[in-house]
């Protein structure tokens, strides 16, 4: 900087010194060739030097000191520009250029900011149309519910409400909106035969609405009834509250179980659907399908995709309890290693673990016999039970994941779950496993969820025969101890082929046919296969599926089990039928695993549970294809 401010005060004061010095030898000249006094012409040639000098000293002042405030914004944004001007001949002439080129490589860094955000501006609105699509759904599902129903919020204010209850209660939806859980609970009043009853515990519920309940009141006339429940989500953060009307005969506590069995079991099928598409949505925005991701965004992308598990999670365990309830849940006990068990359960833990600051360990004591277990069901116990001693931990701790035999009972064995946080009340111990259920209020405020994953895994344990239960002191931590059978031996395992030669091994590229209704899941699962480079067909109606593998003859077709018109089930049993497409590997997708067992027996390659993974889908696609390709050479 030194540098180039001498360079131009030199380039400033140089024409005023030569205006001086021709100043001075005009006065020379003067004094020899005109008549007169040699003292006007001294005095004139005095002056004009000093006007010279104050004027180079004004103009250098005032210049150098703005061309040097310039100089260093240009330094500022390229550093060593002065360094380079300096050595220019014309140092000025290099600062303008060094300027323009600032200039303009910030126009073209402004085009493309303003694009990257337009890019992402396009992202978040589609997936703005998605969370509205997926109210939607949730509206028209309600609504396709017989009996009137009507949703509140933990606040009391009314989050959805059906057209049956509306015609019920002779009030249009949008003033239904405007009035709240008392004001509903008010008019229903007149029609059961405790009022006051009902009053009572609609005001325990809009006070405490963390607090679960669910109860039944008569009509005066007997005719049906009505039930007014709460179901805590998240704690005291959010409630479901609800009230469901059953009229007609038999309308009874087995009608209203049954109805919420449909409610559940519909709703959750249309919650599914636009949750895949969701999730696959902002897993593409975030892995940079649609270019670089600000950091800004991407923190917001990374919260939808938390929550979008979050309620994955939730609906998932809503459904294992409905299938437990009535029944449906299915296992398929084989013998299994407790050791591989018990490292895979660690492994999927290890991410959430990392992120809270936790160590685990496995304690698998020697010896231990295989387990006669359906393996899936008992690895989302574990994940469960690891879950929970995670979030009940203390940043730093440790998390225990042990196995062993037990010898006062033989034909069982113990794997255990260990933690060393606030531990459980003895009080609490009992109840824990109960729908809904967590330690206290005061966990429950701490750790968000809806208390279902020790009923889970209860009902998974005893469903093997085993059983499950917890030894607790506070401030110690807490032991979840599960039973399962002893197998009495492991089957043997298929040898391994050797290993192919080490290198780099490039990805084939398949021709895919995927097959969906919903156009969000089709383009978002198209959307991941062509990311890895593979080749896509859409196909939204089941009718058109084995005349387009005729025509384009796929290497293996993504099928979705739930379509209107024709179903999953019908175009795998066309696709099997024809010898020129049986041969197409078929992966079933669908948010009901109860269709698993028949789409397999039909020929089903695999089978993969809505929302699904990308990872996972990419991965059995390989599998599959390289096992085809395989059994063909």
């Amino acid at each position: 900087m030194s540098e180039f401010g001498s360079k131009l005060r030199r380039r400033i004061w140089l024409p005023f010194l030569l205006l001086t010095g021709v100043a001075v030898a005009a006065g020379v000249c003067f004094t020899f060739f005109l008549p007169l006094t040699p003292a006007f012409f001294w005095s004139y040639t005095a002056l004009l030097v000093l006007l010279a000098l104050g004027m180079a000293a004004v103009v250098s002042q005032r210049l150098v000191a703005s061309l040097q405030s310039l100089a260093k914004l240009t330094e500022q944004a390229a550093p060593g520009s002065l360094e380079r001007a300096a050595q220019h001949p014309d140092e000025i002439g290099a600062l303008a250029q060094t300027i323009t080129e600032i200039t303009t490589e910030m126009r073209a860094k402004e085009q493309t900011w303003m694009g990257d955000l337009e890019k992402r501006n396009r992202a978040v609105q589609e997936l703005s149309r998605t969370l509205q699509e997926q109210a939607t759904s949730f509206e028209t599902a309600l609504n396709a519910v017989d009996w009137p129903v009507c949703l509140f919020e933990a606040n009391g204010n009314v989050l959805q409400v059906n057209q049956s209850f509306c015609r019920f209660l002779g009030v249009s939806a949008e003033s239904l909106k405007t009035m709240g859980l008392l004001r509903v609970v008010a008019e229903l009043r007149r029609l059961v035969a405790s009022p006051e009853e009902l009053t009572r515990a609609a005001e325990a519920i809009f006070r405490k609405p963390s607090a679960p309940s669910d109860t039944l009141f008569p009509f005066k006339d007997r005719t049906g009834s009505l039930r007014l429940y709460c179901v805590p989500i998240f704690g005291e953060i959010s409630s479901l509250i609800g009230i469901i009307v059953s009229a007609g005969e038999g309308a009874d506590a087995t009608a209203v179980d049954r109805l919420k069995g449909e409610f559940i079991s519909t709703v959750s099928h249309e919650l599914r659907t636009p949750l895949t598409a969701i999730k696959g949505a902002v897993g593409l925005i975030l892995g940079g399908a649609g270019g670089p991701v600000p950091g800004a965004i991407r923190d917001l992308l990374e919260i939808a995709s938390n929550n979008t598990d979050r309620l994955i999670q939730l609906v998932n365990d809503i459904l294992e309890i409905f299938r437990m309830e009535t029944g449906r849940l299915k296992l398929q006990p084989a013998p299994v290693a407790i050791d591989e068990l018990v490292n895979t359960s660690r492994e999927k833990a290890q991410k959430e673990a990392s992120a809270a600051k936790i160590r685990l360990e496995t304690r698998v004591s020697p010896g231990v016999p295989p387990a006669l277990a359906d393996t899936e069901q008992v690895e989302v116990v574990l994940e469960k039970l690891i879950s929970n001693a995670i979030k009940f931990s203390r940043p730093g701790g440790v998390v225990r994941i042990g196995a062993e035999s037990m010898p006062d009972n033989p034909k069982f064995l113990l794997l255990w779950v260990q933690d060393f946080g606030r531990g459980i009340p003895a009080e609490a111990q009992g109840r824990i496993f109960e729908k809904f259920e967590q330690a206290d209020s005061v966990m429950t405020r701490q750790h968000q969820g809806p208390g279902l994953g020790l009923s889970i895994c209860r009902g998974i344990v005893e469903g093997h025969g085993g059983r499950i239960w917890v030894k607790s002191e506070l401030d110690k931590g807490s032991t979840f101890y599960v039973s399962l059978p002893v197998a009495h031996s492991l089957p043997r395992k298929p040898a391994v082929a050797a290993a192919p030669p080490s290198g780099r091994v490039a990805k084939a590229h398949h021709l895919v046919m995927v097959v969906d209704d919903d156009p969000d899941t089709r383009s978002v699962i198209s959307r991941m296969l062509q990311s890895e480079g593979h080749f896509v067909v859409e196909v939204g109606h089941g009718s058109q599926v084995a005349d387009l593998a005729l025509r384009h003859r796929p290497e293996i077709i993504t099928l979705d089990m739930i379509m209107p018109g024709v179903d999953g089930i019908e175009v795998l049993r066309r696709l099997k039928a024809d010898e020129k497409t049986r041969t197409i590997p078929v992966i079933c997708i669908s948010i009901s695993e109860d269709l698993a067992p028949q789409a397999l027996q039909l020929g089903a390659a695999r089978f993969i549970r809505k929302p699904l993974e990308p990872a996972t889908l990419l991965q059995v696609i390989h599998q599959v294809c390289s096992a085809a390709a395989g059994s063909a050479g």
